[in-house]
C-alpha cells in the first residue's frame, strides 16, 4: 500500500513525478482550485468580519472524492500545489476537504527535478497562514470591487442581452493607462522641424560618413523649444534654407575628437514580467500565451532516453536572485564552452526591487547541459523559442560586460556652426555573444556605425548636404510588453497576475490590438471615463499601488488581513452609495456647432452608444445620431440614386443608419421594412431598373442588392421575407432557382451549445410516446427533363438534360472560352456556336439567358 500521497495542481506533473519516485508514493492532482467564492452571490458577510462562504466548485466533486479517498489509503499527504500565494491557499482549501486528522505536510518544488522533488521532500513545512490570508484578502477585494461596481456599469452602459460589461480593482487601472495614453494621443499636436546633416569624407578614404547639425550660434539644435533653455530650433523651411546658405562655400573642418572605451552591462535574468516583455518583442507571444508556454517547460518534458523532466524553474517570480546551485553551473558552462575571457572573476549578483516578494529565485534553466540546440526535438516550436530565450538571457546573465570603442567628433562649417558625427564598433562582444535584450523605442541608433580616422584641424570633404522635414510624434499606444512593464514599474499587479490583466482588457473588447499595440474601444473609454468619475479611489494609481503593499504586509504577517478589508470598505462604501443613485456617463463637449441654434454639440450616451444633443438643452432639443452628422455622400457611389422609391411599397425614402453602415429605408417604416443598401466609391452599382425580376414563380418581386454585417454584397428578393430568393452573384439565380415555386423564409435551425441545450431540455421534459418518423415530402422529387434543340445539344454536349444542368453547362461553356465581356460581366458576347442559340452575333444581357433558354427546351 502506498504510504505517502503526494497532491500537486496540475495533472500534467504526474507524469514527470512518477518518473523518478518509487512506488511509495502515491500521486494525485486537485487540477487548479477546488472551493471559491460562490458563481452567483456575493459570498461575503461584511456584517460578520467579512467572512467568505467558500464553495466546492461545481466541476470538482469527482476531483474531491478521489482525493479524499487517496488520503485514507495513506499516512502522510504532501500537499504540492504551485509554490506561490495561489498555490498555498490551494493547498489550505485542499486541508479543509480532506478527511478529518489527515497528517498534513506543504511541499513546494521550486523546479521538477529529480534532485530537486526529492530535496523537497526532505524538507516539508507548514502552511504558511500568512500568505494564505494575503491571497484570500485579494480575492475578497476583487470580488468587493467587481460584485459592487458591476452592477452599476450595466444600467448605465448596455451592451444587450448575452453581453455584460464588469469592473476589477486592477484591470479597470490597466485600462485607464491604455485610456489615457490614447487622450495624449489625440491631444497631441505636431510640431515641424528640420533635420540638416553632412555627408563627409577624409582626403584618404574613398568610404563616406554623415554628420549631424549639432548647435548654431552656440545654441544646441532641438526638436522643440524646452522651458528654460536657449536652444536652436529649425521650424521651417525658411530657417532650414537660411542656416544652408550660411554653410555654402565653407570649410568642414575637426574640431575635437573624443574617443572612449564604454561597456555595457549584461540584464538580469528573467522575472515573469521581463519574460512576458521580452517574449512579446521577440517573439510576438501574449501574456497568457508566454506564461502557457512556461508552465509547459515547468511541469516537464518527455526527452525520450533522458526521461520526463521540468526544464525551467518556477516561471511567477518578481525576484532576480540565483540559487548557488544555478550560479556554479553557469560559471561552469561558460568556461567550458566559452572561455576563461567571457567569464568574470566573481558571480554577478543581482539586486531585487524593494517592493518584490522574493519567495522564489529567477526563471532559469533547470539544466544547462539541456541546451536548446541539444533538446530542440522534443520541443515544440513554441516551447523551443522560449525556452532558448530563457536559456540564453540566464547564461548571459553571467558573462563579462560587452566592450565598446566610441568616437565623437565635433566638425565646424564657418563661424558659430558645429556638426557631431559618432560612431561605435564592439571590441569584445562578451555576453553580446549569447544574447541581446530588445527595446520598445521605435527610433534606434546604429550602434555599430564606424567612422575613418579623424585627426583634430584636419579638413574634409563634403559630398552632400541633407535637409529633411520632419514632424514630432505622439507617444506610442502601449503593447502588452509596454504596459505590463508601466504596470511593474507603478507597483501595480504581481507576477501571477498580468497575463490575466492583459486577457481581460482584450477578451472583453475594451481594447483592440492594432500593429501590436492596444488600442481602447469605444466600450473601453466609456467604461474609464465612468469610473474615474464616481470611482476615483478605484481608478487612482497611488491608492491600487498602496493596497499592493498592505498585501505583501499580510504576506509578512504584519497586518491582520481583515483588517485591511474593513479599512478598504470603510472608504469605498460611501462612494459606493453615492454611485448607486447618481454615477453617469459623462458628457462629452464637441466643436461641432448645433444646426438649430448654432450652439455646441455635446455627445450624449444612452443604452449602449452614443447620440448628440445641444448643450443648451432643453431650451433646444436638437438630437442626431452620430453618424448622421458625420455621414459624407461624397464617400459613396457617384451614381447612386438617392431619391429613388421603396422597392416594396413604392413610397418615399430616408437615410438611415444602421449597425452595417448607412442605407435607404421606407419612410413608412414599421408599417413598410424596405431598405436599399448604399454602395460606397468604386463597389458596382446595379440600378433598381436593371435588376432582373425574381426566378420564383409566381413572385411578384424584384432581385435587390443588400449588404451583409461584414459588408459583402448579395442579392435578395425584393419581397423578402415573403420569398426566400438569396445569391451571392446575379448570375447564379437560374441554376440555383430552376422551377422554383415562390416560398417564404425560415430562419434555420440554431447550430452548437445552445441548440443542444435546447434539444436536450426537450429530451428531458418530454415523456410521451416516440413519433414514427415519416419521409419529408418533396425531397426525391426529381427535377422535370427537357429534349434540347440541336443548337443547345452541341454546347452542353447531351440531348436531354434538366433546367438546372443546362444552367450550369451553359456557364461552364461562357467561362471555358471567356465570352464574358471584361469591361462588364453582365453582358456575354457570343462566339459563332453560341450565336446560333441567341439567334444573332449580339451581345446578350446576363439577365436575358433565362427567356433564350425556353425557346430551346422541348418537352
Amino acid at each position: 500500500m502506498a504510504k505517502k500521497l503526494i497532491i500537486v495542481e496540475s495533472p500534467a506533473k504526474i507524469k514527470t513525478l512518477k518518473k523518478f519516485l518509487s512506488s511509495d508514493y502515491l500521486i494525485e492532482s486537485s487540477i487548479g482550485h477546488i472551493r471559491d467564492l460562490p458563481e452567483k452571490e456575493f459570498g461575503i458577510d461584511i456584517e460578520h468580519d467579512f467572512e467568505p462562504k467558500y464553495t466546492i466548485m461545481p466541476d470538482k466533486k469527482e476531483v474531491i472524492a478521489k482525493l479524499q479517498k487517496a488520503a485514507k489509503q495513506c499516512d502522510t499527504v504532501y500537499l504540492s500545489p504551485d509554490p506561490d500565494r495561489e498555490g498555498e491557499a490551494i493547498a489550505w482549501h485542499i486541508t479543509q476537504i480532506l478527511p478529518p486528522k489527515t497528517h498534513v505536510k506543504r511541499v513546494s518544488f521550486n523546479s521538477i527535478t529529480k534532485d530537486a522533488v526529492l530535496k523537497a521532500l526532505k524538507e516539508p513545512r507548514e502552511i504558511d497562514q500568512a500568505l494564505v490570508n494575503a491571497q484570500q484578502a485579494r480575492r475578497l477585494l476583487d470580488r468587493i470591487v467587481g460584485y459592487k461596481i458591476s452592477p452599476i456599469l450595466n444600467r448605465r452602459i448596455q451592451r444587450g442581452k448575452n453581453s455584460f460589461v464588469s469592473a476589477g480593482r486592477v484591470q479597470s487601472v490597466a485600462l485607464k493607462l491604455v485610456v489615457d495614453r490614447e487622450r495624449e494621443i489625440e491631444a497631441f499636436k505636431p510640431v515641424e522641424y528640420w533635420n540638416l546633416g553632412a555627408i563627409l569624407k577624409t582626403h584618404e578614404e574613398e568610404k563616406s560618413f554623415k554628420a549631424n547639425l549639432y548647435s548654431v550660434d552656440q545654441k544646441r539644435v532641438e526638436k522643440e523649444a524646452v522651458p528654460g533653455k536657449e536652444l536652436t530650433l529649425i521650424n521651417n523651411k525658411e530657417s532650414a534654407e537660411a542656416i544652408l546658405a550660411r554653410i555654402q562655400g565653407q570649410p568642414f573642418i575637426v574640431r575635437h575628437v573624443e574617443r572612449k572605451e564604454k561597456k555595457r552591462n549584461p540584464v538580469p535574468p528573467f522575472i515573469t514580467s521581463t519574460l512576458q516583455q521580452e517574449a512579446s518583442r521577440h517573439h510576438g507571444f501574449s501574456s497568457a500565451k508566454t506564461m502557457n508556454i512556461a508552465q509547459g517547460l515547468y511541469e516537464g518534458i518527455d526527452l525520450g532516453n533522458d526521461g520526463t523532466e521540468g526544464l525551467i524553474t518556477y516561471m511567477r517570480t518578481d525576484s532576480v536572485r540565483i540559487a548557488e546551485e544555478g550560479i556554479t553551473a553557469a560559471r561552469a558552462f561558460i568556461l567550458n564552452y566559452y572561455g576563461k575571457e567571457y567569464l568574470p572573476d566573481d558571480p554577478k549578483v543581482y539586486s531585487t526591487q524593494k517592493s518584490a516578494q522574493d519567495a522564489h529565485e529567477a526563471i532559469r534553466p533547470t539544466n544547462l547541459e539541456h541546451t536548446p540546440e541539444k533538446i530542440k526535438d522534443f520541443l515544440s516550436r513554441e516551447q523551443f523559442m522560449l525556452y532558448q530565450l530563457i536559456w540564453r538571457r540566464f547564461i548571459s546573465s553571467q558573462m563579462v560586460p560587452a566592450i565598446y570603442d566610441t568616437v565623437s567628433a565635433d566638425i565646424s562649417a564657418g563661424d558659430q556652426i558645429l556638426f557631431r558625427a559618432t560612431g561605435s564598433i564592439i571590441k569584445f562582444p562578451g555576453f553580446l555573444a549569447v544574447y541581446e535584450e530588445k527595446t520598445d523605442e521605435e527610433d534606434k541608433t546604429d550602434e555599430t556605425k564606424t567612422l575613418p580616422n579623424l585627426e583634430e584641424g584636419k579638413t574634409l570633404d563634403l559630398l552632400e548636404l541633407t535637409s529633411e522635414q520632419a514632424f514630432t510624434r505622439p507617444p506610442p499606444r502601449y503593447s502588452e510588453a509596454s504596459l505590463v512593464k508601466e504596470l511593474e514599474r507603478l507597483g501595480i499587479g504581481r507576477p501571477s497576475t498580468y497575463a490575466s490583466i492583459m486577457n481581460k482588457i482584450q477578451s472583453r473588447e475594451y481594447t483592440l490590438k492594432e500593429a501590436g499595440r492596444l488600442k481602447p474601444t469605444e466600450i473601453g473609454c466609456v467604461i474609464a471615463q465612468m469610473l474615474e468619475i464616481s470611482f476615483q479611489q478605484i481608478m487612482d494609481v497611488k491608492f491600487t499601488a498602496l493596497m499592493e503593499d498592505n498585501l505583501e504586509l499580510v504576506a509578512e504577517n504584519r497586518k491582520d488581513w481583515k483588517e485591511l478589508l474593513q479599512e478598504f470598505w470603510t472608504q469605498f462604501f460611501p462612494t459606493l452609495e453615492i454611485a448607486e443613485k447618481e454615477a453617469f456617463v459623462p458628457k462629452v463637449l464637441t466643436d461641432i456647432k448645433c444646426p438649430k441654434c448654432g450652439s455646441q454639440l455635446q455627445k450624449i450616451w444612452y443604452k449602449s452608444k452614443y447620440f448628440y444633443g445641444c448643450s443648451k438643452y432643453p431650451e433646444c432639443d436638437y438630437s442626431a445620431p452620430l453618424e448622421e452628422i458625420s455621414f459624407n455622400k461624397q464617400d459613396y457611389a457617384e451614381d447612386f440614386d438617392w431619391e429613388q422609391k421603396c422597392p416594396k411599397c413604392g413610397k418615399e425614402m430616408k437615410l438611415r443608419h444602421g449597425r452595417f453602415g448607412p442605407f435607404l429605408g421606407c419612410t413608412t417604416y414599421p408599417e413598410c421594412k424596405g431598405i436599399i443598401n448604399i454602395p460606397k466609391k468604386g463597389e458596382a452599382v446595379i440600378q433598381e431598373s436593371d435588376m432582373p425580376p425574381c426566378p420564383a414563380i409566381d413572385c411578384p418581386g424584384q432581385m435587390t442588392a443588400k449588404k451583409s454585417r461584414y459588408g459583402k454584397i448579395f442579392y435578395s428578393c425584393s419581397t423578402f421575407p415573403e420569398c426566400n430568393v438569396i445569391v451571392n452573384n446575379l448570375e447564379d439565380l437560374e441554376s440555383k432557382y430552376p422551377d422554383h415555386s415562390r416560398t417564404p423564409y425560415t430562419k434555420a435551425a440554431k447550430k452548437g451549445k445552445a441548440a443542444k441545450a435546447k434539444t436536450t431540455k426537450a429530451t428531458t421534459s418530454k415523456t410521451s410516446k416516440p413519433k414514427t418518423s415519416k419521409p419529408k415530402e418533396g425531397k426525391s422529387r426529381q427535377a422535370a427533363t427537357y429534349r434540347l434543340t440541336k443548337e443547345l445539344s452541341l454546347i452542353v454536349q447531351s440531348s436531354e438534360m434538366s433546367r438546372t444542368d443546362v444552367t450550369k453547362k451553359l456557364w461552364d461553356y461562357i467561362k471555358l472560352h471567356n465570352l464574358q465581356d471584361p469591361k462588364n460581366k453582365r453582358s456575354i458576347i457570343p462566339d459563332e456556336a453560341l450565336a446560333k442559340v441567341f439567334g444573332s452575333k449580339e451581345p446578350v444581357d446576363m439577365f436575358k439567358l433565362a427567356g433564350i433558354l425556353n425557346k430551346h427546351l422541348l418537352k
